[in-house]
């Protein structure tokens, strides 16, 4: 009897620390709505809500978010314009000063993040939060104002998913909205397990392939080895833990013409870039007329773009594979780094055939990449064009895109230079550790 006892009050107070634990969650749960809420209430009313500043373009290159845009402030006698910044901030007040450039002239302050276009709010780097972005502008009489920010550009909201560290990644929603009728542009974290299923982290694209073989030495061709390459650098990916795509795997027909055919729906350019990667490396081997005497790495990348990561792909290839920097100057910028863009001939060549085959010119112009792979690829950030009036192509779906993937074309060595071209073919694994030891530090996983 005295056992049945000790059981029940067991029982009972059993039962009061579960309803004690389930009230004191309640309460925990409906007081962290309550702070959210007040928290909101407060970061929107500290705004000046007289002016409004516009979203005038927004891009995502990479891993990397950049913006501009401008806003109408009244000049005041007496009183300058100190400094502008662009900040994220979240709730609880924290804000990550992104930097950026500005003028202000007749009334109107323009601000852009754009100086490199793998530079700027590096979204890997977001914890998980909801934050806000905002214009902060400081005074010259030491007065600090902060305004909200409203789309006026042609993107909608997007959402963008992080390189896969440790099997998981972070989805990013960028999105519009507004709150007790003020805009804002609003960066929602949160953690996912898996990648959805037409999403990728890194894309690779072996060079040529089809009935278009690329260099030839002898039996050997460029897109055999580079597709070679290409599926010895997926392995090594993927064993640290990336999801990689493949423009193509060798399955292509003969008789395609893959080189011609980069911009069908399912062309290279095109599964490129609906792969959602944000990094890809194109393998070529590099083709010239006549006789070279030395040949070695190249590592070409876009010309508003940072190119610590081009340095450094050029650097681990050199010194995993034992080979050497190309002797070629003309469009180099560093040892084995190279940065390619139309010159005044080439457009030039580019009207006459719109001319003569009754389209539109593009808008080219020499800050444009020359090489397709890399422009087209990158959307509106690489000044891609490739929309379909030249009726000898295709049409790159994604020309207009804001959002690009970081791309590079790395020529491994020369076809014609026999010694450059045994050594790739014997120590395919070494080139292409150099590439995947360069990702890896670079994105550190």
């Amino acid at each position: 009897m005295k056992k049945k006892t000790q059981i029940r009050i067991i029982v009972v107070l059993f039962i009061i620390l579960m309803i004690f634990l389930i009230y004191t969650k309640i309460k925990n749960d409906h007081n962290k709505e309550a702070i959210a809420v007040q928290q909101t209430k407060e970061l929107f009313s500290s705004l000046d809500q007289n002016y409004t500043a516009n979203i005038n373009k927004y891009i995502i290159y990479g891993t990397h978010f950049n913006i501009e845009g401008n806003i109408n402030i009244p000049k005041i006698s007496g009183i300058s314009i100190y400094s502008v910044d662009l900040i994220l901030k979240n709730i609880n007040g924290d804000e990550m000063n992104l930097g950026c450039t500005h003028n202000y002239k007749n009334s109107v302050l323009s601000f852009s993040t754009i100086t490199e276009i793998n530079k700027g709010l590096d979204l890997e780097s977001l914890s998980q939060s909801n934050y806000y972005l905002i214009l902060k502008v400081i005074y010259s009489n030491d007065d600090i104002k902060y305004y909200s920010l409203k789309n006026d550009s042609s993107y909608e909201n997007t959402t963008y998913y992080t390189i896969t560290k440790k099997s998981s990644n972070n989805k990013i929603d960028i999105n519009f909205d507004s709150y007790n009728n003020i805009p804002y542009m609003g960066i929602s974290v949160t953690q996912i397990n898996k990648l959805p299923d037409d999403v990728y982290d890194i894309v690779i694209d072996p060079g040529h392939g089809g009935s278009d073989t690329g260099a030839i030495n002898g039996s050997n061709t460029e897109s055999s080895i580079a597709l070679q390459c290409a599926k010895i650098l997926k392995q090594k990916l993927e064993s640290s833990g990336y999801k990689v795509f493949l423009t193509r795997d060798g399955t292509e027909s003969r008789q395609e013409l893959t080189a011609n055919s980069v911009y069908d729906e399912n062309g290279r350019v095109n599964t490129a870039q609906a792969s959602h990667s944000k990094l890809l490396i194109s393998l070529h081997l590099n083709s010239t007329t006549g006789t070279v005497k030395q040949g070695g790495v190249e590592v070409f990348s876009p010309s508003n773009c940072n190119l610590d990561f081009a340095k450094l792909l050029a650097k681990n290839i050199v010194e995993k594979a034992n080979t050497s920097y190309s002797a070629v100057d003309t469009y180099k910028k560093s040892d084995g780094v190279y940065v390619r863009n139309f010159t005044n001939a080439d457009i030039l060549a580019f009207k006459t055939k719109a001319k003569k085959d009754n389209y539109e010119p593009y808008n080219i112009t020499t800050s444009t990449p020359y090489l397709y792979m890399i422009r087209e690829t990158g959307g509106i950030a690489t000044n891609a064009f490739v929309d379909g009036r030249n009726k000898n192509y295709g049409t790159n779906k994604y020309y207009n895109s804001n959002i690009g993937l970081e791309s590079y074309l790395i020529e491994l060595g020369y076809m014609v230079n026999d010694t450059d071209l045994q050594n790739i073919i014997n120590n395919k694994d070494l080139y292409m550790q150099g590439i995947a030891d360069s990702i890896n530090s670079f994105y550190n996983s």
